[in-house]
């Protein structure tokens, strides 16, 4: 297990999973490979949940990615209150398409 975030990040870019996936309102953006994406284009890997403390809007996980052409990244998502619901609603497509 990693101790946090950051530790969670450097170990995935060692396993190759180098590309940085952004959550837009209604895609998934990653700018190095210049693309747009749908939930149901990428596939979660492995999954790891932190929990910086009592404050309930700083939750976060990050996710090891792959595209449906093989490329490789991650997307750290911040949960709690603060969640556009736009967004919520792409970070529960990706989840549930991804079990």
């Amino acid at each position: 297990m990693y101790k946090d975030l950051a530790d969670a990040v450097e170990s995935l870019k060692e396993q190759g999973y180098t590309n940085i996936f952004e959550l837009e309102d209604d895609c998934i953006t990653c700018k190095s490979l210049q693309k747009e994406f749908n939930p149901d284009e990428l596939t979660i890997v492995e999954s790891h949940p932190f929990d910086q403390g009592t404050d309930p809007g700083s939750e976060s996980s990050v996710h090891a990615i792959t595209t449906e052409s093989g490329d490789k990244g991650f997307l750290v998502i911040s949960y709690g209150m603060y969640v556009e619901p736009g967004k919520a609603t792409i970070i529960d497509r990706l989840l549930n398409n991804s079990e």
